[in-house]
């Protein structure tokens, strides 16, 4: 019995250092995986300069290597196959080091958007279109575009325009089904056009506050 009891000790001291050294960030790494690899298309800081292309800075890291995994492991719709060879090659550590370093980063700031369409957006984003029965953007994705650390639901504020709206069109259309239990694809697929070109820019005209300001 105290054999066994010492055994089980062991056993629990092995797990937990192998969940602490799994645990272990380093941002020097990340930092220059983002300048090898990241930087040509995502900006030096993790902010985007491309209209198609998404800005990762201050992105919550557990969603940024959610999809980094999906990429790596080719089950992430990548329409101009850009994403995935540059992740085949990263390790789950070299994921996890460069998503906490973009996660470390200033957020974009907001976009320049057109008012008017961005003020139909705000209508959609806070309360949803009920004769559609499109819920709120803002019970996922916070009321000031932050999403939800540790859900699987991103920041969207400031992020591009044209990014946005070509990523809910890829969930309308199910070319992207990286969303789990269908939130995105079920909520943009009884979307009109119009409804997601608005909401797009809304969420672009969005700044992302410091935790401090929020």
């Amino acid at each position: 019995m105290h054999k066994r009891t010492l055994t089980g000790y062991t056993v629990a001291a092995l797990a937990l250092g192998a969940t602490t050294a799994q645990a272990e960030i380093d941002l020097d790494a990340g930092e220059q995986l983002n300048n090898e690899v990241c930087v040509a298309c995502h900006g030096a800081t993790g902010v985007s300069d491309v209209p198609e292309w998404p800005s990762h800075a201050g992105q919550h890291k557990d969603y940024i290597v959610y999809h980094m995994e999906l990429f790596r492991d080719e089950n992430r719709w990548d329409p101009e196959f850009l994403m995935t060879p540059n992740a085949t090659e990263l390790s789950d550590e070299d994921i996890r080091n460069v998503a906490a370093w973009l996660e470390k980063q200033d957020p974009p700031p907001s976009q320049d958007v057109d008012e008017e369409l961005a003020e139909q957006g705000r209508e959609i984003y806070h309360s949803g279109i009920a004769d559609q029965n499109v819920a709120s953007c803002a019970s996922c994705h916070g009321p000031n575009g932050e999403g939800i650390k540790g859900g699987q639901f991103a920041a969207v504020a400031g992020q591009q325009e044209i990014y946005l709206n070509d990523s809910l069109t890829a969930f309308k259309n199910e070319d992207r089904e990286s969303d789990r239990n269908r939130m995105m694809r079920d909520t943009a697929g009884r979307m009109t056009e119009e409804d997601i070109e608005a909401v797009s820019a809304y969420m672009a005209s969005m700044t992302l506050l410091d935790d401090e300001d929020e």
